[in-house]
């Protein structure tokens, strides 16, 4: 069967998957202007497909003006090096050109494809992904996403978090932590990240770390616990790994703690009680719909780890190859 894969080009990462179940993460901020092309190229080498979907999340990335210049810009890239690829819009529609005109309908666009591919078998859940940078929660009935489709609606909606588990400053979920009894305010410095949190709370292992780190330095436990020390305005031996652990695990609270009210409204509104969950961050998807009261299943029990990590993609190539 000819090889058909998937692309979710976001402004952080590139993730490839194929619908037979590889899978395959880049770093690549498209902030700095970097050459998506070239990375392009080196998956069309790599896996020779003969089909391409593509979801775009990249769009709000600081080298474009606007979200129109950024999907132009992103699907030049694209056409540049695939013949005939396909884009899959917010309206879960799959074409072989993007017109400027229509070009902020495909911003955004992977949690369609998520939740539309997995729609055709869990046909009444919270499809939830926390990634590294965002969260998305999203509502499938009867087979069917009912999500708002703008990214400005969802964030109201409680269908779009701003929050993951690499790239999230700690500074933005906590303005103070209780240490010994006492509060301590944070510096709202970037100083460290919440990569840094769940590598020293041993969620996510180093080679899971695909993100700059905040001073440019390691990311092996000893500087996670040295940047988290810093939010506190103190070394590592001065705050103490205990106090640094500690700050970690109010931090990881915090997440869990918004999640699992967003989790509670999708479910109260839309009579939902299941989670199904996917993303790097499927640990925190877990410990929020059980704080939630809603029972959870994990894509990665079904389909593996790696594809949870790039699911969007592997969703869109699964749409593409049975569309």
């Amino acid at each position: 069967m000819a090889q058909t894969i998937g692309i979710d080009i976001g402004g952080a990462n590139t993730k490839v998957a194929s619908a037979n179940g590889t899978a395959r993460s880049f770093y690549l901020p498209l902030w700095t202007k970097n050459d998506l092309a070239g990375l392009l190229r080196r998956v069309k080498n790599a896996f020779r497909p003969e089909r391409v979907g593509i979801v775009i999340t990249g769009e709000l990335a600081d080298a474009y003006k606007n979200k129109t210049e950024g999907i132009c810009s992103i699907a030049a890239a694209v056409n540049s090096v695939f013949s005939k690829p396909c884009y899959l819009s917010v309206r879960g529609e799959l074409t072989r050109t993007i017109a400027e005109e229509d070009a902020r309908l495909y911003a955004a666009s992977n949690w369609m494809a998520s939740a539309t591919f997995l729609g055709k078998n869990a046909k009444d859940c919270i499809f939830t992904d926390v990634g590294s940078t965002t969260c998305d929660v999203i509502p499938i009935k009867n087979g069917k996403p009912i999500a708002l489709t703008r990214d400005f609606e969802r964030l109201r909606q409680n269908e779009l978090i701003y929050t993951g588990v690499l790239r999230t400053n700690i500074a933005t979920l906590l303005h103070s932590v209780n240490l010994s009894g006492k509060k301590y305010r944070l510096s709202t410095e970037l100083f460290a990240i919440t990569a840094d949190v769940y590598r020293v709370l041993g969620n996510i292992g180093e080679e899971d770390y695909t993100c700059d780190t905040p001073d440019s330095r390691s990311r092996d436990l000893e500087a996670c616990y040295q940047r988290i020390s810093r939010v506190l305005l103190c070394d590592v031996n001065e705050l103490g790994r205990e106090n640094a652990r500690e700050v970690a695990t109010q931090v990881e609270r915090a997440q869990i703690t918004e999640l699992a009210e967003a989790l509670e409204l999708q479910a109260q509104e839309h009579e939902l009680r299941t989670v199904v969950g996917a993303g790097l961050g499927e640990f925190l998807i877990a410990k929020a719909a059980l704080k939630a009261g809603l029972e959870f299943r994990l894509v990665s029990q079904q389909y593996g780890r790696a594809l949870s990590n790039v699911f969007p993609a592997f969703a869109v190539a699964q749409l593409v190859q049975n569309g």
